[in-house]
Protein backbone atom coordinates (compact mmCIF):
# COMPACT_ATOMS: atom_id res chain seq x y z
CA UNK A 1 0.00 0.00 0.00
CA UNK A 2 1.38 3.39 -1.00
CA UNK A 3 1.18 5.82 1.93
CA UNK A 4 3.66 8.38 0.59
CA UNK A 5 0.82 10.64 -0.58
CA UNK A 6 -1.01 10.47 2.76
CA UNK A 7 0.11 12.66 5.67
CA UNK A 8 -1.16 12.59 9.25
CA UNK A 9 -0.85 16.03 10.84
CA UNK A 10 -0.12 16.12 14.58
CA UNK A 11 -2.96 17.68 16.55
CA UNK A 12 -0.60 19.31 19.02
CA UNK A 13 0.64 21.98 19.01
CA UNK A 14 -2.55 23.32 17.47
CA UNK A 15 -0.97 26.42 15.94
CA UNK A 16 1.39 24.22 13.93
CA UNK A 17 -1.56 22.15 12.71
CA UNK A 18 -3.36 25.32 11.62
CA UNK A 19 -0.32 26.52 9.64
CA UNK A 20 -0.03 23.14 7.92
CA UNK A 21 -3.75 23.05 7.08
CA UNK A 22 -3.77 26.56 5.60
CA UNK A 23 -0.73 25.68 3.48
CA UNK A 24 -2.47 22.52 2.26
CA UNK A 25 -5.74 24.10 1.05
CA UNK A 26 -6.17 23.54 -2.72
CA UNK A 27 -3.10 21.31 -2.79
CA UNK A 28 -4.49 18.21 -1.08
CA UNK A 29 -7.70 16.79 0.31
CA UNK A 30 -8.10 17.56 4.00
CA UNK A 31 -9.78 15.08 6.34
CA UNK A 32 -10.56 16.03 9.95
CA UNK A 33 -12.36 13.82 12.46
CA UNK A 34 -13.59 14.94 15.84
CA UNK A 35 -16.40 16.42 17.88
CA UNK A 36 -17.59 19.59 16.23
CA UNK A 37 -20.38 22.10 15.78
CA UNK A 38 -21.34 24.12 12.71
CA UNK A 39 -23.00 27.48 12.19
CA UNK A 40 -24.22 28.87 8.88
CA UNK A 41 -25.15 32.56 8.68
CA UNK A 42 -26.87 33.96 5.60
CA UNK A 43 -30.31 34.30 4.05
CA UNK A 44 -31.21 31.47 6.39
CA UNK A 45 -29.39 30.51 9.55
CA UNK A 46 -28.62 27.01 10.77
CA UNK A 47 -26.85 25.63 13.80
CA UNK A 48 -25.55 22.10 14.26
CA UNK A 49 -24.76 21.28 17.89
CA UNK A 50 -21.76 19.20 18.97
CA UNK A 51 -21.47 15.72 17.52
CA UNK A 52 -18.86 13.26 16.25
CA UNK A 53 -18.32 13.99 12.56
CA UNK A 54 -15.84 13.94 9.68
CA UNK A 55 -15.02 17.09 7.73
CA UNK A 56 -13.70 16.67 4.18
CA UNK A 57 -12.34 19.60 2.18
CA UNK A 58 -11.45 18.80 -1.41
CA UNK A 59 -8.91 20.48 -3.65
CA UNK A 60 -11.65 22.43 -5.44
CA UNK A 61 -12.77 23.83 -2.04
CA UNK A 62 -15.82 21.57 -1.80
CA UNK A 63 -16.78 21.18 1.86
CA UNK A 64 -18.58 18.10 3.18
CA UNK A 65 -19.45 17.47 6.83
CA UNK A 66 -20.64 13.92 7.54
CA UNK A 67 -22.11 12.39 10.67
CA UNK A 68 -21.89 8.71 11.67
CA UNK A 69 -25.17 7.86 9.90
CA UNK A 70 -26.75 8.44 6.50
CA UNK A 71 -25.47 9.06 2.99
CA UNK A 72 -26.18 12.80 2.79
CA UNK A 73 -23.87 15.37 4.40
CA UNK A 74 -25.09 17.33 7.40
CA UNK A 75 -23.55 20.47 5.96
CA UNK A 76 -21.79 21.21 2.71
CA UNK A 77 -20.56 23.90 0.35
CA UNK A 78 -20.13 23.80 -3.42
CA UNK A 79 -16.70 24.04 -5.10
CA UNK A 80 -15.09 27.48 -5.27
CA UNK A 81 -17.95 29.09 -3.30
CA UNK A 82 -15.49 31.02 -1.17
CA UNK A 83 -12.00 31.02 0.35
CA UNK A 84 -11.34 28.71 3.31
CA UNK A 85 -9.31 29.60 6.38
CA UNK A 86 -8.29 27.61 9.46
CA UNK A 87 -7.77 29.47 12.73
CA UNK A 88 -7.82 29.06 16.50
CA UNK A 89 -10.67 30.46 18.60
CA UNK A 90 -11.07 29.71 22.32
CA UNK A 91 -8.36 27.03 22.02
CA UNK A 92 -10.43 25.23 19.33
CA UNK A 93 -9.64 24.52 15.70
CA UNK A 94 -12.08 26.44 13.48
CA UNK A 95 -12.68 26.18 9.76
CA UNK A 96 -14.19 29.37 8.35
CA UNK A 97 -15.40 30.25 4.85
CA UNK A 98 -17.32 33.16 3.36
CA UNK A 99 -19.18 32.85 0.07
CA UNK A 100 -17.97 35.40 -2.46
CA UNK A 101 -21.31 36.38 -3.98
CA UNK A 102 -23.72 36.22 -1.05
CA UNK A 103 -21.30 36.92 1.86
CA UNK A 104 -22.85 33.97 3.71
CA UNK A 105 -20.51 32.30 6.19
CA UNK A 106 -19.96 28.76 7.40
CA UNK A 107 -18.00 28.10 10.58
CA UNK A 108 -17.11 24.63 11.90
CA UNK A 109 -15.47 24.41 15.34
CA UNK A 110 -13.76 21.37 16.89
CA UNK A 111 -13.88 21.24 20.70
CA UNK A 112 -12.34 17.76 20.42
CA UNK A 113 -9.93 16.66 17.67
CA UNK A 114 -9.29 12.98 16.96
CA UNK A 115 -7.57 12.97 13.60
CA UNK A 116 -6.18 15.34 10.95
CA UNK A 117 -4.82 14.14 7.62
CA UNK A 118 -3.94 15.44 4.17
CA UNK A 119 -4.23 13.23 1.12
CA UNK A 120 -2.60 13.99 -2.21
CA UNK A 121 -5.34 12.12 -4.09
CA UNK A 122 -5.56 11.65 -7.86
CA UNK A 123 -8.55 10.47 -9.88
CA UNK A 124 -8.52 10.93 -13.65
CA UNK A 125 -11.38 8.55 -14.40
CA UNK A 126 -14.92 9.77 -15.09
CA UNK A 127 -17.95 8.45 -13.27
CA UNK A 128 -20.10 6.23 -15.48
CA UNK A 129 -23.62 5.56 -14.21
CA UNK A 130 -25.65 2.99 -16.01
CA UNK A 131 -28.51 0.70 -15.29
CA UNK A 132 -31.47 2.79 -14.15
CA UNK A 133 -34.96 2.58 -15.61
CA UNK A 134 -34.44 5.48 -18.02
CA UNK A 135 -31.57 3.49 -19.56
CA UNK A 136 -33.84 0.49 -19.98
CA UNK A 137 -36.57 2.63 -21.56
CA UNK A 138 -34.06 4.09 -24.05
CA UNK A 139 -32.81 0.61 -24.87
CA UNK A 140 -36.33 -0.67 -25.50
CA UNK A 141 -37.07 2.35 -27.70
CA UNK A 142 -33.98 1.46 -29.77
CA UNK A 143 -34.91 -2.25 -29.76
CA UNK A 144 -38.73 -2.31 -29.83
CA UNK A 145 -38.87 -5.91 -31.05
CA UNK A 146 -37.85 -6.95 -27.54
CA UNK A 147 -41.36 -5.92 -26.47
CA UNK A 148 -42.90 -7.76 -29.40
CA UNK A 149 -42.23 -8.04 -33.15
CA UNK A 150 -43.65 -5.13 -35.09
CA UNK A 151 -43.96 -2.81 -32.09
CA UNK A 152 -43.48 0.87 -33.02
CA UNK A 153 -42.78 3.58 -30.45
CA UNK A 154 -44.92 6.73 -30.57
CA UNK A 155 -43.86 8.58 -27.42
CA UNK A 156 -41.89 8.13 -24.22
CA UNK A 157 -42.71 9.77 -20.87
CA UNK A 158 -46.19 10.55 -22.16
CA UNK A 159 -47.90 12.79 -19.60
CA UNK A 160 -51.25 11.77 -18.12
CA UNK A 161 -53.27 12.82 -15.07
CA UNK A 162 -52.18 9.63 -13.30
CA UNK A 163 -48.48 9.87 -14.12
CA UNK A 164 -46.05 9.68 -17.07
CA UNK A 165 -46.36 6.61 -19.31
CA UNK A 166 -42.90 5.10 -19.96
CA UNK A 167 -43.59 4.06 -23.56
CA UNK A 168 -46.59 4.57 -25.80
CA UNK A 169 -46.69 2.72 -29.10
CA UNK A 170 -48.57 0.69 -31.71
CA UNK A 171 -48.49 -3.03 -32.45
CA UNK A 172 -50.74 -4.89 -34.89
CA UNK A 173 -52.77 -1.69 -35.33
CA UNK A 174 -53.48 -1.58 -31.58
CA UNK A 175 -52.29 1.15 -29.25
CA UNK A 176 -50.05 -0.20 -26.47
CA UNK A 177 -48.97 1.30 -23.13
CA UNK A 178 -45.72 0.04 -21.59
CA UNK A 179 -44.74 0.36 -17.92
CA UNK A 180 -41.04 -0.46 -17.39
CA UNK A 181 -39.42 -1.78 -14.20
CA UNK A 182 -35.82 -2.92 -13.84
CA UNK A 183 -36.52 -5.00 -10.72
CA UNK A 184 -39.10 -7.62 -9.81
CA UNK A 185 -42.62 -6.40 -10.47
CA UNK A 186 -44.90 -5.75 -7.51
CA UNK A 187 -48.68 -5.25 -7.18
CA UNK A 188 -48.30 -1.45 -7.19
CA UNK A 189 -46.66 -1.62 -10.62
CA UNK A 190 -49.53 -3.67 -12.02
CA UNK A 191 -52.08 -1.34 -10.43
CA UNK A 192 -50.32 1.69 -11.94
CA UNK A 193 -50.51 0.11 -15.40
CA UNK A 194 -54.23 -0.49 -14.87
CA UNK A 195 -54.68 3.20 -13.96
CA UNK A 196 -53.00 4.18 -17.23
CA UNK A 197 -55.36 1.93 -19.20
CA UNK A 198 -58.37 3.39 -17.39
CA UNK A 199 -57.12 6.91 -18.12
CA UNK A 200 -56.98 6.25 -21.88
CA UNK A 201 -60.37 4.55 -21.82
CA UNK A 202 -62.10 7.26 -19.79
CA UNK A 203 -60.28 10.46 -20.77
CA UNK A 204 -59.05 9.83 -24.32
CA UNK A 205 -61.81 7.35 -25.24
CA UNK A 206 -59.27 4.87 -26.62
CA UNK A 207 -58.99 1.14 -26.28
CA UNK A 208 -55.37 0.28 -25.43
CA UNK A 209 -53.38 -2.77 -24.41
CA UNK A 210 -51.17 -2.64 -21.34
CA UNK A 211 -47.82 -4.40 -20.92
CA UNK A 212 -45.72 -4.47 -17.75
CA UNK A 213 -42.00 -5.05 -18.43
CA UNK A 214 -39.85 -6.47 -15.61
CA UNK A 215 -37.17 -9.14 -15.05
CA UNK A 216 -39.41 -11.22 -12.78
CA UNK A 217 -43.09 -11.53 -11.85
CA UNK A 218 -44.51 -13.00 -8.61
CA UNK A 219 -47.56 -15.21 -9.05
CA UNK A 220 -49.88 -12.68 -7.42
CA UNK A 221 -48.80 -10.01 -9.87
CA UNK A 222 -49.31 -12.32 -12.84
CA UNK A 223 -52.74 -13.20 -11.50
CA UNK A 224 -53.69 -9.52 -11.14
CA UNK A 225 -52.50 -8.78 -14.69
CA UNK A 226 -54.46 -11.71 -16.09
CA UNK A 227 -57.62 -10.75 -14.20
CA UNK A 228 -57.42 -7.22 -15.64
CA UNK A 229 -56.48 -8.34 -19.17
CA UNK A 230 -53.00 -6.87 -18.89
CA UNK A 231 -49.80 -8.47 -20.18
CA UNK A 232 -46.31 -9.16 -18.89
CA UNK A 233 -42.92 -9.21 -20.61
CA UNK A 234 -39.83 -10.62 -18.95
CA UNK A 235 -36.71 -8.65 -19.90
CA UNK A 236 -33.58 -9.25 -17.84
CA UNK A 237 -31.93 -5.85 -17.51
CA UNK A 238 -28.69 -7.42 -16.18
CA UNK A 239 -27.93 -8.73 -19.67
CA UNK A 240 -28.48 -5.30 -21.21
CA UNK A 241 -26.93 -2.72 -18.89
CA UNK A 242 -23.27 -3.83 -19.08
CA UNK A 243 -23.20 -2.51 -22.67
CA UNK A 244 -24.93 0.77 -21.83
CA UNK A 245 -23.21 3.94 -20.66
CA UNK A 246 -24.79 7.18 -19.55
CA UNK A 247 -23.79 10.44 -21.29
CA UNK A 248 -20.48 11.85 -20.04
CA UNK A 249 -22.22 14.92 -18.66
CA UNK A 250 -24.10 12.78 -16.10
CA UNK A 251 -23.31 13.75 -12.53
CA UNK A 252 -23.50 11.76 -9.33
CA UNK A 253 -25.76 14.39 -7.75
CA UNK A 254 -28.23 13.84 -10.62
CA UNK A 255 -28.34 10.16 -9.73
CA UNK A 256 -29.17 10.86 -6.08
CA UNK A 257 -31.59 13.69 -6.75
CA UNK A 258 -33.54 11.83 -9.39
CA UNK A 259 -36.78 10.23 -8.21
CA UNK A 260 -36.17 6.53 -7.98
CA UNK A 261 -38.78 4.45 -9.75
CA UNK A 262 -38.02 1.52 -7.53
Amino acid sequence: MDITNFEIIPISPLDSAVKRLNATIREKMIIIAGRNNAYFDGRIKSKLENGDRILVIKKDLSIILHGPLGVKPLNWQKPQAGPIEFKIENSELVMFTRRKKTKETLSISFPILNFIACWHAHDESELVIYGDESDLVRYLVSNPDLIEPGFTVIRTEYSTDVGPVDIRGISNQEEVIIEVKKRKANPQDAHQLKRYIEYFQNEEKKKVRGILVAPDFPEKVLKYLEENKLESRIIHWETIFPILKRPTESKLEDFFNKKNGE
